[in-house]
């Protein structure tokens, strides 16, 4: 009888260890907007590092489904370095919209001493922000001795429209055009036709070039909370809580990629096949041979996925069809992968293991 009694809560006791496992199983796949709760977690360990700032927002179809920081909180300025290329690139098409020249305007009309018959005077205002102008280019994040000659005099190193190269001269051109040609401060200018009427603060400019012009290239810092709002705002193409600021056929032209970068439009990182492209040079300097996909961000992630990309691993995801918008700020010297992070968070598995 004692022994049987024993075998009763043995069976008890099994019946309750199989139901907690059971629960714990349930949790982990329990969704979160549309993704279960243990890739969340997963993509939330790999952005979120222990040491240094780094912040993860992910919105999903209306609702802040994750909200994670460590040193830092959504007000908190940080550097989105090369995020602040698509600034510029909003900037061109307010500009575009209030008139003062369009994306096919050629640089002769806005650089003096550019010759209309020249090649460097038929560059349009959309080739040189999608950077096929074939312009020689600073190296990526080169700052010191980039003077108004310097880069008044840049050479052709391409044929205009062939080939795809990164690096900062084109956007320091560009603040010089809306300075000496136009004779608008840019910061002021986003500040007062992007910013203030969406109800977000100021980015902070901690790099200005010779003259006070800001670097447009990569000298903005941001905070996450108002970040992820101008993320909203182009998921919107433009708008926000209402309020259209760019023209739909503008803001399209944005996310237009050229046969030279099917992965760039103008200003933005698409989500498009690179795999064997040839004519890229000097491409997004966080790519990652190793760990990446054939698509730019992540094979896991559908084509329409554009981002706002700055070194060490500041971004701005945006994807219509999934109706989501992300932020991930890190600090430097840390590796960050556009794939890694998206594998965990779509797939719950790290690129190695899939």
């Amino acid at each position: 009888m004692k022994k049987l009694h024993l075998i009763f809560w043995l069976l008890i006791f099994s019946v309750l260890q199989l139901a907690g496992c059971s629960d714990s199983a349930s949790d982990d796949q329990q969704l979160i907007g549309i993704f279960p709760a243990k890739n969340l977690e997963q993509a939330r360990s790999y952005a979120v590092t222990e040491s240094g700032n780094s912040a993860l927002l992910i919105w999903h179809d209306g609702e802040l489904i994750m909200e994670e920081y460590n040193s830092m909180d959504g007000q908190t300025y940080h550097p989105i370095f090369s995020g602040t290329k698509s600034l510029a690139g909003l900037m061109t098409a307010l500009a575009i919209r209030d008139g003062h020249f369009t994306f096919d305007t050629p640089l002769s009309d806005l650089i003096e001493g550019w010759e209309p018959d020249t090649e460097r005077g038929k560059i349009t205002v959309a080739e040189l922000l999608n950077l096929t102008s074939g312009l020689e280019t600073a190296p990526v994040g080169a700052f010191q001795g980039q003077t108004p000659e310097v880069w008044l005099n840049t050479p052709m190193a391409f044929e205009r429209g062939t080939t795809f190269v990164y690096g900062p001269t084109p956007f320091y051109l560009l603040a010089h055009i809306f300075m000496e040609t136009l004779n608008i401060n840019p910061v002021q200018y986003l500040n007062r036709e992007l910013f203030d009427p969406l109800g977000l603060g100021h980015p902070q400019w901690q790099l200005y070039l010779p003259g006070q012009i800001p670097n447009l290239s990569f000298g903005a810092e941001y905070t996450p909370a108002d970040w992820l709002q101008l993320g909203l705002f182009l998921l919107n193409e433009g708008s926000l809580d209402g309020n259209t600021l760019i023209p739909q056929e503008l803001f399209s032209r944005l996310l237009q990629p050229t046969n030279a970068a099917p992965n760039y439009g103008i200003t933005f990182w698409l989500n498009r096949t690179i795999s064997g492209h040839k004519k890229i040079v000097n491409r997004n300097p966080d790519y990652t041979n190793s760990t990446s996909g054939n698509q730019h961000i992540s094979d896991t992630l559908p084509e329409d996925v554009y981002m706002k990309s700055g070194l060490f691993g500041q971004r701005l995801y945006v994807s219509p069809s999934l109706n989501l918008v992300i932020v991930r700020l890190g600090p430097p010297n840390q590796t960050y992968n556009d794939h890694q992070f998206f594998s965990r968070l779509m797939k719950g598995v790290a690129v190695s293991t899939i």
